[in-house]
């Protein structure tokens, strides 16, 4: 009985610790933010502005989509909007 404690602490350990990463992982996903046929040339570099000063990381995509990470959504509709 003692080697299958032994053999289950770190399985469940190393299991949460995995699903824990995966989690974050998806936080960390672009997202777009700012579609490109929804904005003009100045509402785009008003809202790149924006991010900026408020030290949301983002870029922008081939079709000029601004896309910021999931985890920052909340923060930029906040104070971007």
């Amino acid at each position: 009985m003692k080697k299958k404690e032994l053999f289950i602490i770190p399985l469940v350990t190393l299991v949460t610790l995995m699903s824990l990463g995966a989690c974050a992982d998806e936080a960390n996903e672009f997202v777009i933010y700012g579609n490109h046929e929804n904005m003009s040339d100045s509402s785009k570099d008003y809202l790149i502005n924006c991010l900026d000063d408020r030290s949301i990381e983002f870029k922008l995509d081939a079709q000029k989509n601004i896309l910021i990470q999931e985890r920052d959504t909340d923060k930029a509709v906040a104070s971007c909007s």
